[in-house]
């Protein structure tokens, strides 16, 4: 259970497993305790139902990401399909849809229609995934180089690690290379490869420059992407765009594949490259021995990545959300 510093704040904890949330929340009965509430959900998965306007009830429904959508065979048939159908009913109930990207908001409305009550919210990255206090000993722990590219990247065919396993093999002068497992969705289909298959998929010659880390404390997350040279992510689908805007907080540039939340957040604070050949030969341009007076591509990059992370605020979050409130 969290723990608040606060007086004002508690958490509540439900005697039952996860997997039996979603059935007693398709009972709008289990709606009812919310009745004259103000809330927030963070997911379309809470307990909603019709009631009248001026019942004192407000409501607001976060939808992170699209892969219900655009990417279901990255979620179990379970998972996409309960998504889908709660977002339904939050069409149909919450006062305001809260998405984190305009590109978002457009594909709820193209299927859940135009009058949709959508507001966009800019995410900002949890703390764990920004630099702490251990962050350097974090990294001599794990046992990472000075300078280095990480990515979050699977190997599977929305994933394209593959995209940079392949600049490696083919430009031994790219910087060491920091694999992080565990944070993105792994396509559900037999055969689909594994994190442990990341190694055996190297080519010799490039196995001693990459590190795998599977990441089982979320802290490791902030200590690698905050001293990164750059977050490549080949991935074909866009998540929550945690990662992305951890490393923009943290003065990293980000090469990508140009999915439309992804250029949302980034703007010029990073490269897309849509196709594997132009990914693979921007990756290797990006490397090329800079004079060290700031002009070349990679060091303007990180310039606007610092300027673009001070945009983002969890103060600011927390003020727009009270004005959607307030204008329910």
């Amino acid at each position: 259970m969290p723990q608040f510093d606060s007086p004002l704040i508690a958490a509540e904890h439900l005697p039952m497993g996860a997997n039996a949330l979603p059935i007693l929340w398709q009972s709008s009965t289990t709606a009812r305790p919310l009745d004259g509430e103000m809330t927030h959900a963070v997911t379309p998965m809470m307990p909603l139902r019709s009631r009248s306007e001026d019942d004192g009830t407000q409501s607001t429904v976060s939808v992170p990401n699209t892969l219900a959508w655009q990417a279901p065979d990255l979620l179990t048939p379970a998972q996409a399909r309960l998504t889908r159908s709660f977002m339904k009913r939050a069409a149909r109930h919450a006062d305001v849809i809260i998405t984190t990207s305009h590109a978002t908001a457009s594909l709820l409305q193209e299927h859940y229609g135009y009058d949709l009550p959508v507001q966009v919210q800019r995410p900002v990255a949890p703390t764990a995934f920004l630099a702490s206090d251990d962050s350097a000993a974090r990294r001599e722990r794990l046992g990472l180089p000075e300078r280095y590219i990480t990515t979050t990247a699977n190997l599977d065919d929305f994933g394209r690690l593959q995209w940079v396993l392949d600049a490696y093999e083919s430009d031994p002068s790219l910087p060491h290379l920091v694999v992080m497992t565990g944070l993105d969705p792994v396509q559900h289909v037999k055969g689909t490869p594994q994190p442990s298959d990341i190694v055996s998929n190297l080519p010799v010659g490039a196995r001693e420059r990459v590190t795998v880390v599977p990441v089982e404390d979320l802290a490791d997350v902030g200590a690698i992407i905050s001293a990164a040279t750059m977050l490549v992510q080949p991935q074909s689908f866009s998540a929550t765009g945690y990662t992305l805007i951890a490393a923009l907080m943290a003065g990293v540039p980000v090469l990508h594949t140009g999915q439309p939340a992804c250029e949302e957040h980034i703007l010029d604070a990073g490269i897309a490259e849509p196709e594997a050949t132009g990914f693979i030969t921007a990756l290797s341009r990006l490397f090329i021995a800079s004079s060290g007076d700031g002009s070349s591509e990679l060091e303007r990059l990180t310039v606007h990545a610092a300027d673009r992370g001070r945009s983002f605020s969890w103060r600011a979050v927390a003020w727009q959300l009270w004005e959607i409130h307030a204008l329910i």
